[in-house]
């Protein structure tokens, strides 16, 4: 009977991207997929492996695999984006950049309307 080792012939496959906690941002408060900036499957992607993307892009996590490795090289620009976990990072990254513009209007602040027997005063 043999004990399964690191040293079989069999690697020990990672996930890509494997993170057990969903990925929120407080940018979003209705959430990835109702913020009309995503697709429901890129949205989907991100909260399931956004914190992993997020990890890999800082540096905070070690990349695991080539796939993760090329990832990391995309985050920094040093290549351009093919995959769709590299696609969807970083037009997330390109929606954080965007600015918003709101619209507004200028009232005048003296809401006095004159009558008619102020204006015919003759």
């Amino acid at each position: 009977m043999t004990n399964a080792t690191a040293t079989d012939s069999s690697p020990i496959q990672t996930q890509s991207f494997d993170c057990n906690r969903l990925f929120v941002d407080q940018r979003y408060p209705r959430g990835l997929a109702r913020s009309g900036s995503f697709t429901i499957s890129e949205a989907q992607r991100l909260e399931q492996h956004g914190v992993a993307y997020q990890a890999l892009s800082s540096g905070d996590r070690i990349p695991a695999n080539e796939e993760e490795a090329r990832f990391v090289d995309v985050a920094h620009g040093e290549q351009i984006a093919q995959t769709p976990h590299e696609k969807v990072w970083m037009k997330y990254q390109a929606s954080l950049k965007r600015r918003t513009y709101a619209l507004t209007s200028n009232t005048p602040t003296d809401n006095t309307v004159e009558s008619d027997d102020t204006l015919n005063n003759d």
